[in-house]
């Protein structure tokens, strides 16, 4: 199964693409937000062209689980998804994926932290499939 994880921010949206019989996932790009109309017309192209079977939104909450302004405005996306996407939406926990994406990093610099954010969204996502096997 393919799996596209979004990284929804206000001005970038970071991507990764991974495949759940691999438990791998890779860095995919960042589109810039103008707007979720644009933005949905852009995803729907991905998740046709590379055959994408689920979609995960990162949940931005707090370190203590929290929901905040954020919070509310990436559920309100998943759920613009969930309507307009021939795939499944998921919402999962992103918690410090920001913050690992930000770690030094030698080769991986010339990704964005977007990008690179939505790819540890998407690898959490698919270890805790493994482990849930």
């Amino acid at each position: 199964m393919k799996v596209l994880a979004i990284d929804y921010g206000q001005k970038r949206v970071g991507l990764a693409l991974g495949d759940s019989s691999l438990f791998l996932a890779l860095p995919y790009g960042v589109l810039q937000r103008q707007n979720d109309e644009l933005l949905l017309e852009q995803l729907s192209k991905i998740v046709s062209a590379e055959g994408v079977d689920t979609v995960i939104v990162g949940e931005p909450l707090s370190l203590s689980g929290q929901a905040s302004k954020q919070t509310a405005t990436c559920r309100a996306f998943a759920e613009f998804l969930k309507t307009n996407l021939s795939v499944a939406v998921e919402m999962f926990d992103e918690r410090l994926t920001s913050k690992r994406a930000d770690m030094p990093r030698s080769a991986a610099r010339v990704r964005s932290r977007d990008e690179l954010a939505a790819m540890f969204l998407l690898q959490d996502y698919l270890d805790l499939k493994a482990r849930n096997k």
